[in-house]
């Protein structure tokens, strides 16, 4: 199985063998192009020039004084050019001294062809039975007007020659250079390719590794950030991971031996109690006291195990909303009256801010009445002897917000922001009750958040703890009757 480093750095040499690949035949072209380029104006002028010079005498072989000044004319006027002159047959009637190095005699009837095509034409011929080396060849016709038709006629054409033997030594040169130059750079390249690719590999490895702990159960692995890319964030963004599984892992480690020991302590007081009862420990006269505390913490556990239970059903989404519109007002003054006894108890002010008579929300009534009955029951539980609750309903076009705020000692900073998850709890040795299980906020949270509402928490260590959540406005109920949305 290929490691992912050994795929990266394949493709890096794939490509740096592709480079060279395309690189190498397009310089041979480019530098072909260039240089017919740069001699492709003064050849066809060379063949041109012969080819007018030729028109009248081509055919006046037997006039040897205009024969020898055509001759001297062609190597006057060829210049670097080496020149050849054929007939309308094909055969060689004339040439520059300077001619080596062209078979004439191969010149065969495909090459005649070629160049009596009646037009001027400029190509690269390379070494062959014509030519002993790469060779650049301009062509031009030698055309005759017609004395009674005044149409032209080919009597023959002109090559211009001019040998390239430097080219493919150039060429050669440059793409020695080329390859050369290019073997330097790839040689760096590879090792940054490496280096980097090692550095890309490097800690996706130590992810693998890690996840691989993390999935025997060791939540401590911590992968170093050596980098502000994309590999340097998902770094970040595992170990953040990592340090959210370990938190999950404690709090549930904690709700165990939380749960175990909320459990185990009603189970120890019903069986004690319970016993004593049966064995006749307790007197008679005193059994309706014990048994009335066996009850209590019957509930209790009753109380823990539905706990357990809502939250279960909220979190998979088995909840069913049914929404209705209700008073807000209404609702937050009957649950707050059903713990008089706590109040009265403690002595707590009570201050309600309502807006309006009626403050209509749309809403399923036994969540909400769940989340109210959570809020007022912490902040009893965490009110000083004679200290203040404030309830408040506030509105909006589309929402109406309420708050429970209460007075004492507060939640610190750093536990506020994690009241809302589930099984956590803040400083244990709060309030008079610590029969808590750290489940009630989630709840609660989970509610609204369903209700496509937000709840909120504010705190001030010594001073106050105000909580406020929204929820959607209902209609205006004019009637009496609940009017149901859900229809």
């Amino acid at each position: 199985m290929r490691t992912l480093f050994s795929k990266i750095f394949l493709m890096h040499i794939v490509v740096a063998v592709t480079a060279i690949v395309v690189i190498i035949p397009l310089i041979f072209f480019l530098i072909g192009n260039y240089f017919i380029a740069s001699q492709e104006k003064d050849i066809i002028e060379d063949a041109v020039r012969i080819s007018q010079l030729s028109e009248s005498i081509i055919d006046k072989q037997n006039n040897a004084d205009a024969w020898n000044y055509y001759k001297m004319a062609i190597e006057f006027a060829s210049r670097e050019s080496k020149i050849i002159v054929i007939n309308s047959k094909g055969d060689v009637v004339a040439s520059s001294n300077n001619v080596s190095g062209v078979k004439l005699s191969n010149i065969d009837e495909a090459f005649v062809k070629d160049i009596k095509n009646g037009r001027t034409s400029i190509k690269v011929y390379n070494k062959g039975k014509i030519f002993n080396e790469q060779t650049l060849v301009a062509t031009a016709p030698i055309i005759r007007n017609d004395a009674y038709s005044g149409k032209g006629i080919l009597v023959g054409a002109t090559l211009a020659v001019r040998g390239m033997p430097y080219l493919k030594n150039i060429q050669n040169d440059i793409v020695g250079i080329v390859i050369y130059t290019q073997s330097i750079v790839w040689i760096i390249a590879f090792i940054i390719s490496f280096v980097l690719t090692r550095q890309i590999t490097s800690p996706i490895k130590k992810m693998k590794n890690a996840a691989k702990s993390i999935a025997n159960g060791n939540f401590k692995e911590k992968i170093p950030i050596t980098s502000n890319d994309e590999i340097g964030q998902l770094a970040e963004s595992f170990n953040s991971m990592t340090e959210s599984l370990r938190e999950l892992e404690n709090m549930r480690s904690s709700f165990v031996s939380d749960v175990s020991h909320e459990l185990r302590t009603p189970m120890t007081i019903i069986s004690g109690f319970v016993e004593g009862i049966i064995d006749g420990t307790i007197p008679e006269n005193e059994r309706e006291k014990y048994l009335g505390i066996v009850l209590s913490e019957a509930k209790r556990l009753t109380r823990l195990v539905s706990e357990l239970l809502e939250a279960s059903k909220l979190e998979q989404g088995k909840a069913i909303l049914n929404k209705e519109s209700f008073d807000m007002n209404r609702m937050l003054t009957e649950t707050l009256i059903s713990y008089e006894q706590q109040i009265t108890h403690k002595n707590i002010k009570i201050s309600l801010l309502l807006e309006g008579n009626e403050c209509n929300v749309f809403a399923d009534k036994d969540s909400i009445k769940r989340v109210l009955m959570n809020l007022i029951e912490n902040a009893i539980k965490f009110t000083p002897v004679e200290g203040k609750i404030t309830l408040k309903t506030e509105t909006n076009d589309k929402k109406v917000l309420t708050s429970v705020e209460n007075t004492g000692e507060g939640i610190a900073e750093n536990d506020l922001k994690h009241i809302w998850e589930r099984f956590y709890k803040t400083d244990k040795s709060r309030g008079e009750d610590k029969k808590g299980a750290g489940l009630g906020l989630h709840i609660v949270k989970t509610i609204i958040t369903k209700h496509n509402g937000e709840i909120f928490a504010k705190s001030k260590e010594g001073e106050y703890t105000r909580f406020a959540f929204t929820l959607d406005k209902g209609e205006e109920n004019t009637s009496g009757r609940m009017i149901d949305y859900a229809k």
